[in-house]
């Protein structure tokens, strides 16, 4: 312990100082009294007194003199004043270990901060948070767990551990998988977990990390349908709730989980809570968004029998060329908000000229052409929807800039009010009107590759195409 603790040249050079200082030899004992150095070399150790050296109430060796050669307060000091030292080198150590896990600690969250960013995406949180505990403990599989209704859970396809009712007793919440890495990932994704019972159920009770050297010598493990000998389990906590964990099992080298690796993973599992929590009531407003604008945007398009359900098929398909043509999913949400409102301004278009069976008048024109402008207006008051507001308000534009009501052009149109344009023609070339019949989809497509480069962007047009034969090619 000494030598671990003090360099043995600076215990060599203590030696010599007592040995010159008291004028005798200087011995330095191990715990069991084995010799570990002296001063000087060659003087062999017969009678003798020893002292011991103490750190934190426990014996690291001892301090020996030839017997009668220093007074007994001689001795005391040379012990004493290796303790001290010891004690000293002792919490620099300390110190030293404390410093580096902080460092440990603070690089980690700024690592996961980084990556997490300002996403709410709970499957890339997920990914994140199994990713980085691979990285800090190599495990043969690493997953993670979170919180599900059993209504939510599909009829079919999820092996049981075990999570079914007593009878008379209402349902509790099941744990299944989001995501998994490792050697058994098709294993995983078919397992559910019972949160009260187990040793998934003692992490769910108690809110804290767990660690099982041995989960055959377990009476609490539920069994896996592959091998398992170690297992740590981190709740995802957030406001004294558990809405997952993450778990871990058989680290790669065959080693326990140590604390220091259950530290970490415990701060993983504490940010990706937070951010899946944020995430899950980013999703839950976002839904009663949609909700409430899907329901404004039928009953717009209740004022023309015709045009029923146009505003929802246009946002559907619009996400669609959205997702095919690579845009982010926070972006292609928002744009299938714009086809739900791209003719929101047609609440103040009179229903006589809507339901009009003829060719309009250019004065009814000239009205049905005021609704992206009328839109635009209604949606940016809304800071957040200002943005989508000028989406709103190019939807008819042209390539060649003879569109309305900007007469914008090429680059200065949008995308996402292109994308719209495509979708809101072909809806309304595939339904039926006062003025004609349902065209097909063939049909269709036809027309509308007409005008390509003139009214409709090519990239946009040809993003379109692939959706629309997609889903008619597709047996659902």
């Amino acid at each position: 312990m000494l030598l671990k603790l003090i360099e043995k040249n600076s215990l060599k050079h203590l030696l010599r100082q007592y040995a010159e200082g008291f004028g005798t030899p200087v011995f330095l004992l191990g715990p069991d009294g084995s010799l570990l150095l002296q001063f000087p070399e060659g003087v062999h150790l017969k009678e003798h007194a020893v002292k011991p050296v103490t750190l934190r109430e426990k014996t690291v060796g001892y301090v020996a003199v030839p017997s009668g050669s220093v007074s007994p307060a001689s001795l005391d000091f040379m012990g004493g004043n290796l303790a001290s030292i010891a004690a000293m080198r002792y919490e620099i150590e300390s110190l030293s270990g404390e410093v580096a896990r902080n460092y440990d600690e603070l690089s980690l969250m700024w690592r996961l901060s980084s990556r997490l960013g300002t996403g709410l995406d709970v499957s890339n949180i997920c990914s994140v948070a199994a990713d980085e505990v691979m990285r800090i403990c190599p495990s043969k599989n690493v997953f993670v767990l979170l919180c599900r209704e059993p209504s939510d859970m599909p009829a079919s396809g999820c092996m049981s551990i075990p999570c079914d009712p007593q009878p008379g007793q209402a349902s509790t919440p099941v744990f299944v998988p989001k995501v998994a890495l490792g050697a058994d990932t098709e294993r995983i994704s078919t397992m559910v977990f019972d949160p009260s019972r187990g040793l998934l159920g003692r992490v769910y009770e108690k809110m804290e990390p767990l660690t099982v050297c041995n989960v055959n010598e377990d009476e609490g493990f539920e069994g896996f349908p592959f091998p398992v000998t170690r297992i740590m389990i981190a709740p995802l906590t957030v406001e004294e709730v558990v809405i997952g964990a993450v778990v871990a099992t058989d680290k790669q080298n065959g080693d326990e989980f140590f604390s220091t690796e259950i530290k970490l993973i415990h701060s993983i599992a504490s940010e990706c809570a937070t951010s899946i929590r944020k995430a899950f009531l980013y999703e839950e407003i976002t839904n009663i968004l949609f909700s409430v604008t899907e329901s404004f945007a039928l009953a717009i398009d209740a004022k023309d029998p015709y045009t029923y359900g146009h505003s929802k098929r246009v946002s559907e398909t619009a996400a669609a060329v959205a997702v095919e043509m690579g845009f982010a999913s926070e972006v292609v949400n928002w744009i299938r908000l714009a086809g739900l409102l791209h003719d929101v301004g047609k609440i103040g278009t009179p229903e006589d000229i809507l339901r009009k069976k003829g060719a309009l008048s250019e004065e009814e024109m000239n009205r049905i052409k005021e609704h992206p402008i009328t839109g635009a207006k209604m949606v940016e008051h809304i800071s957040r929807l200002r943005e989508v507001a000028q989406w709103i308000c190019h939807h008819h534009e042209r390539c060649d800039g003879k569109g309305y009501p900007s007469g914008l052009a090429e680059e200065d149109i949008p995308v996402p009010s292109k994308i719209i344009s495509v979708a809101d023609s072909y809806d309304a070339l595939t339904s039926d009107r006062p003025y004609r019949k349902t065209l097909s989809m063939e049909e269709a497509l036809g027309i509308m590759s007409q005008t390509v480069g003139t009214q409709y962007d090519p990239a946009v047009f040809e993003c379109f195409k692939k959706v629309i034969r997609g889903w008619v090619s597709s047996p659902g």
